[in-house]
């Protein structure tokens, strides 16, 4: 009885006692972030470096994050810190002057036989035992260095606050979004990630493209956070340019090319070879592989399959330098199965190879779209270059203002936009005529009826924005497939982007 009463009451005093430990090692932690955190704002805030000062970092987040820190360790240490039921005893005899009674019983309790005396002196503990407050033995207070945590916190908070006066151009900066970066990352969400999206899908064996996808997806989203930054955009588009060119290298395009060139000398020694080799050599591998599936090794005779075997084995070798294994292996089994006068292993390695060259082609033709890719993400980054030069007053091709002074910037500013810019000044005397047409006249034509009315503006708003889904698809089929200069490419699209129909019909 005696044991439940005394343990159960310093077990109250210690929980109590950590409890107090734990918000000093709040006020502890948060005094040391408050002063971590304090130089680097002080220094942020007489540079005037803005966000670039603390490596991109908002005054706020550190300061926070320092904190908050702080606090959570300083409370981690006060809890993890050891209690004895010694020192809790202490603190009740010392709090209630019970003269050592609590203190003395802790060394009576462990024994299994006692005398009358301590049983005695148990007892009597037992009785002020219970009259023990643990809340009054230990009340909650605020630590001694509480002052000096409040008044760093308030420092550091204050130069949080008077950050973005002492910075109003990068604070400006930092909420102002770029157009050219918006604009870029709208035509890059669009034709960019969905059209990756789309060749992921058609081609589920080729992992490269399903990992570029999912690398530029997390670009756009950085570029998109980052539309604040000039610099830091433009540096987003070039890594996306890396991702794509990487992808294309890992394709080893040339090489293979190299390689099936290779191959094709080898089937040109054989005339049951000889078509699947000159296909193979324009770059036809669609008909190449038709033609591989109708080899058929019986009408090759011996030293036909002899000759063509030791060639095939020679570009295997040359396969194998370059890292060619899985074209290396399949050409050995065709060329083994010639050699051994084998019927159905050569149509099965046949069979391989033109599953080869079907990989060849359709990833020569990933990579064609790849390149178109590549040129939109040029042009991105032209228009951002733009964007840049023209709030800099060089006239980055963006300015539609008249300048009768030699430049050699690109002067697009006004060319993609139809509604704006000065209009052409035509020398020379003009008339103007209306032309009426002849009743009755042969020939076709062509012509469209609007009118006023509700019904009729409602048919020609959607027949207006049909005509303009179908022309921008056939001018950005154009953009990706023709060599068009990034220029024309701008003020095709920009053309586009003006004649928009509204939301609202208009």
């Amino acid at each position: 009885m005696a044991h439940d009463t005394i343990y159960g009451t310093l077990t109250a005093v210690r929980q109590r006692h950590r409890g107090q430990r734990v918000i000093e090692g709040v006020s502890w932690g948060l005094l040391g972030g408050s002063l971590t955190a304090l130089p680097f704002l002080i220094i942020h805030l007489i540079s005037g470096l803005g966000g670039s000062g603390l490596g991109g970092w908002n005054p706020w987040m550190l300061f926070a994050l320092l904190a908050v820190s702080g606090m959570f360790l300083g409370a981690v240490i006060g809890w993890m810190l050891p209690l004895t039921p010694h020192g809790a005893a202490r603190c009740v005899d010392r709090h209630y002057r019970f003269k050592d009674r609590i203190l003395t019983a802790l060394h009576f309790l462990p024994k299994a036989e006692s005398t009358l005396m301590e049983r005695l002196q148990l007892e009597d503990a037992r009785r002020h035992a219970e009259q023990v407050d643990p809340r009054a033995v230990l009340p909650y207070r605020l630590p001694q260095n509480f002052s000096w945590s409040l008044g760093v916190t308030l420092l550091a908070f204050a130069i949080c606050l008077l950050s973005p006066f002492f910075n109003k151009h990068q604070a400006f900066a930092a909420v102002e979004r770029l157009p050219e970066v918006v604009s870029a990352v709208e035509i890059l969400r669009e034709d960019l990630i969905e059209k990756m999206d789309e060749l992921a899908e058609e081609n589920p064996d080729e992992q490269e493209i399903k990992e570029l996808a999912d690398r530029l997806k997390e670009l756009l989203a950085q570029l998109d956070e980052s539309a604040n930054d000039r610099k830091e955009s433009l540096g987003t588009l070039s890594e996306m340019e890396s991702a794509i060119r990487a992808a294309m290298a890992a394709f080893q395009l040339e090489s293979i090319d190299v390689s099936m060139k290779e191959l094709a000398e080898a089937f040109s020694a054989a005339e049951a070879t000889r078509s699947a080799g000159q296909a193979i050599k324009e770059g036809n591998y669609s008909k190449a592989a038709d033609e591989l599936e109708k080899i058929d090794s019986d009408s090759m005779s011996r030293q036909e399959r002899r000759t063509v075997s030791e060639q095939m084995r020679q570009a295997a070798d040359a396969m194998n330098r370059r890292g060619q294994q899985s074209l290396m292996q399949t050409t050995l089994k065709m060329a083994e199965a010639l050699e051994n006068n084998n019927p159905s292993q050569c149509k099965e390695g046949a069979c391989e190879l033109a599953g080869e060259c079907r990989k060849q082609s359709l990833r020569k033709g990933i990579c064609e779209g790849l390149g178109a890719k590549l040129a939109l993400l040029a042009l991105c980054k032209s228009d951002c270059n733009g964007g840049q030069c023209q709030g800099s007053g060089n006239n980055g091709g963006q300015d539609t203002s008249r300048s009768d002074s030699p430049t050699n910037n690109w002067g697009t500013g006004a060319a993609g936009n139809p509604t704006s810019g000065e209009e052409t000044n035509l020398d020379g005397s003009r008339q103007r005529q209306d032309l009426t047409g002849m009743v009755g006249s042969a020939g076709n034509s062509e012509y469209e009826t609007l009118s006023s009315s509700e019904a009729s503006q409602e048919v020609s708003g959607r027949e207006f924005r049909e005509a303009f889904q179908e022309f921008r698809k056939m001018s950005e089929a154009v953009l990706e497939t023709e060599p068009i200069p990034l220029g024309q490419r701008q003020m095709i699209r920009r053309y586009f982007e003006s004649i928009r129909p509204s939301d609202d019909g208009e």
